[in-house]
C-alpha cells in the first residue's frame, strides 16, 4: 500500500488524467495524428503480413531445399538465404501467374457474359412478377397492378433527377466518387508494392529484427513479466498466425474444386463464381453463405435446375471442408466451438468490418485460450474441493461449506498459535531466563 501511493505513481496518475483530458478536448486532432500514422505505417503492415505468409514456404527452401549448402564454403554457405527468397518469391509469382492465365480470361468471358445478359434477366424477372401478380389477382383478388408499378418507380426516379441538372450531377460525380475512387485505388496500389518491397526487407532481416525487438523486451519489460509475454506471442503465432496462412490454403483449394466441379457439370459462370467462393472462404463462418448465395441467384437467372446442381455441389463441398480439409490443413489450431466462432466473427465484423470477419476468430482464440489457462491454474490452487464443485453429479453443497470451515479454522487457529508464541513465552523459556538471573545474582 506503501508503494502504491508513493510519489512517482502519483505523478503517473496525475500525467495520464492530464493526457486524457487533453485527448477529449482535442479528439479531432489527435484523431488526424492517428490516421496520418496509420497511413504510413499501412505498406510496413502489409509488408509485414506478407512476409509472415511467406516465412512458412521460405522455411522450406531454407532448411530443406538448400540444406546441402550448410557447412560449405562461405560463399556456398551465404547464397542460402537470398536463394531461398528467390526461390519462395518466384514460386508465388509462378503459381499467381498460372492462375492469372487461366483464370483471368475465363472471368473476363463470364463478367461480359453476365452484362450482356442483364436485360434478359430483368425481362424474365418482370414477366415472372406478372404471372405472380396474374395468380394473386385471380386467386385472391389481390389488385396488383405491375405495370402501373413499374410507372410509379420510374417517374419517382425522374423526379428526383429533375431537381439536380447535368452539370451538377457531372460535378458531384467528379469531386464526390471519381476523385475519391482514384485516390483510393493509387493509394491501394501504392502500399500493395511497397508491402511486397518491405516483405523483401522483412523476410531477409527476421533474424536481427527478432534479435532486435528480443533485446527491447528484455531491457525495458520487468523480468518477471518476460514469460507471460513470450507466452502471449507464441499462442498468437499458433493461433492467429497458421490459422491464417492454413485458411487462405484451405479457401484457394476449396475454390479450385469448386472450378473443377462445376466444370465437370458445365454450369455457367464457373470461374467467376469459384473465385467468389474461394475468396469468400476465408471468412470463417459466414463466408460460405456470402459467396454462395450471390451466385446461387446468378445460376437462378440462367436456369433454375443450375442453381439446384450448384447447392449440392457446394453442399458436398462444405461438407468435405469442414469434416475432412480444414481440419488437415489447419489442424486444431483455433480450438473453438461452433458458438463462440459465429461470437467472435460477428463481433470482430460489427468492430472492424471485413478485418474484423477474417482475423476475428483466431484473434479471440488468443484471448479465450490465455483466460483458459488463467482459469485452469486458478482451479487448481483451490484443491480437491474445487475439482469436485465441477463435477455436478458429486457435488455436495454441506461438505464443501463444512472443508472449507476447517480450512478456515486451521488457519485462525495457526494464527492464534504464533500469536501466542510472541505474547506469552512457554515454561522452558521461562525456566531458562530465570537460571540465568540466578547465575548473574551469585
Amino acid at each position: 500500500m506503501k508503494n502504491l501511493f508513493s510519489l512517482r505513481n502519483i505523478l503517473i496518475c496525475i500525467l495520464f488524467t492530464i493526457f486524457l483530458l487533453f485527448v477529449k478536448d482535442n479528439f479531432s486532432v489527435v484523431w488526424n495524428a492517428i490516421c496520418l500514422v496509420a497511413s504510413i505505417m499501412t505498406p510496413f503492415v502489409i509488408g509485414f503480413l506478407f512476409a509472415y505468409i511467406l516465412n512458412f514456404p521460405y522455411k522450406f527452401f531454407y532448411n530443406k531445399a538448400f540444406k546441402f549448402l550448410k557447412g560449405k564454403k562461405p560463399f556456398l554457405e551465404n547464397m542460402r538465404k537470398p536463394l531461398a527468397i528467390i526461390c519462395t518469391y518466384a514460386s508465388v509469382v509462378a503459381v499467381l501467374g498460372f492462375l492469372i492465365a487461366i483464370l483471368v480470361p475465363q472471368i473476363a468471358d463470364n463478367i461480359a457474359s453476365l452484362v450482356e445478359r442483364v436485360p434478359a434477366y430483368i425481362d424474365s424477372i418482370y414477366k415472372w412478377l406478372a404471372s405472380m401478380a396474374e395468380w394473386l389477382n385471380h386467386n385472391y383478388n389481390a389488385n396488383i397492378d405491375i405495370d402501373a408499378s413499374f410507372a410509379q418507380l420510374g417517374q419517382e426516379i425522374v423526379k428526383n433527377l429533375n431537381g439536380a441538372t447535368i452539370a451538377n450531377i457531372s460535378k458531384n460525380f467528379l469531386f464526390d466518387t471519381l476523385m475519391p475512387m482514384i485516390t483510393n485505388t493509387t493509394a491501394g496500389i501504392y502500399n500493395f508494392v511497397m508491402g511486397i518491397v518491405i516483405s523483401v526487407y522483412f523476410l531477409s532481416a527476421k533474424e536481427m529484427l527478432c534479435r532486435q525487438v528480443k533485446r527491447m523486451a528484455v531491457a525495458f519489460i520487468p523480468i518477471k513479466y518476460l514469460p507471460k509475454v513470450y507466452e502471449v506471442v507464441d499462442i498468437t503465432d499458433t493461433k492467429c498466425g497458421r490459422f491464417l496462412v492454413g485458411d487462405i490454403i484451405d479457401a484457394a483449394f476449396i475454390g479450385v474444386l469448386v472450378f473443377i466441379t462445376m466444370s465437370i457439370f458445365q454450369l455457367p459462370y464457373a470461374a467467376l463464381i469459384a473465385v467468389l467462393i474461394g475468396v469468400t472462404n476465408i471468412i470463417p463462418f459466414f463466408g460460405p453463405f456470402i459467396g454462395a448465395i450471390p451466385s446461387a441467384i446468378i445460376l437462378f437467372l440462367e436456369s433454375p435446375w443450375d442453381m439446384l446442381i450448384f447447392i449440392a455441389i457446394v453442399f458436398v463441398i462444405q461438407q468435405l471442408d469442414g469434416n475432412l480439409f480444414k481440419p488437415k490443413i489447419i489442424g486444431s489450431q483455433v480450438g473453438l466451438s461452433s458458438f463462440w466462432v459465429l461470437f467472435s466473427v460477428i463481433v470482430g465484423g460489427s468492430l472492424f468490418g471485413m478485418v474484423g470477419f477474417i482475423l476475428g476468430t483466431p484473434i479471440y482464440a488468443v484471448i479465450y485460450t490465455l483466460v483458459g489457462k488463467r482459469a485452469k491454474n486458478a482451479i487448481d490452487k483451490k484443491g480437491k474441493i474445487a475439482q469436485e464443485a465441477l463435477d455436478f453429479e458429486v457435488l455436495n453443497y454441506v461438505k464443501i461449506a463444512a472443508e472449507q470451515k476447517k480450512i478456515r479454522e486451521e488457519k485462525e487457529t495457526a494464527q492464534k498459535e504464533k500469536l501466542l508464541k510472541f505474547i506469552k513465552p512457554d515454561k522452558h523459556t521461562n525456566s531458562e531466563n530465570n537460571d540465568d538471573n540466578k547465575d548473574d545474582k551469585e
